[in-house]
C-alpha cells in the first residue's frame, strides 16, 4: 500500500458558512489532493466537488454566517477522503435516490459523477457528506 505525505493522514479546517470561504475551501481541497499525488484533473475535480459541498453546507446545513462548517481530509483503505459537516439536519425528499440530493438534485449528483463514492448522512448534531476517489 503507497504512503501518503504524513501531513494527509489526516488534515482538518473549519469555516464559517459564509459564501466567502468558499474559495479557501477548494484551494485546501486542492492542496490535499495535490500532496496525494493527484494530477491536475484530479485536483480539478476534488476542487469542484468541495465547492459543491461547502456551498450544500452553507446553503441547506446552516442558519447564520457564524454556524461552523468542519472540512476533513484523510487517506482510507488506498482513497484521499473528504468530509463537510455541518449543523443542519438532512431530510431525505420522497423519490429521491439515496445519496442523490440537492437543490434539484444535482449537488451531489455532479459529486457522484466526479467521485467513486459519495455518502451523505444527518444526525441530531447535524449533516455530513463524505466523498472520496481512489489514489492515483
Amino acid at each position: 500500500m503507497r504512503l501518503l505525505n504524513p501531513l494527509l493522514q489526516m488534515r482538518a479546517m473549519t469555516i464559517e458558512a459564509n459564501p466567502g470561504r468558499l474559495r479557501e475551501a477548494r484551494e485546501w481541497a486542492r492542496q490535499a489532493a495535490l500532496d496525494a499525488g493527484f494530477d491536475e484533473a484530479g485536483c480539478y475535480q476534488m476542487r469542484l466537488a468541495m465547492s459543491e459541498a461547502v456551498a450544500n453546507a452553507i446553503q441547506h446545513g446552516s442558519q447564520a454566517r457564524s454556524d461552523c462548517i468542519r472540512l476533513e481530509a484523510f487517506e482510507d483503505d488506498g482513497a484521499l477522503v473528504f468530509e463537510v459537516r455541518d449543523t443542519g439536519t438532512f431530510t431525505p425528499r420522497p423519490g429521491v435516490p439515496s445519496g442523490v440530493e440537492a437543490e434539484g438534485g444535482r449537488g451531489l449528483e455532479l459529486l457522484a459523477l466526479m467521485m467513486d463514492e459519495v455518502q451523505l448522512s444527518s444526525t441530531a448534531e447535524g449533516s455530513r457528506v463524505r466523498f472520496s476517489k481512489r489514489l492515483p
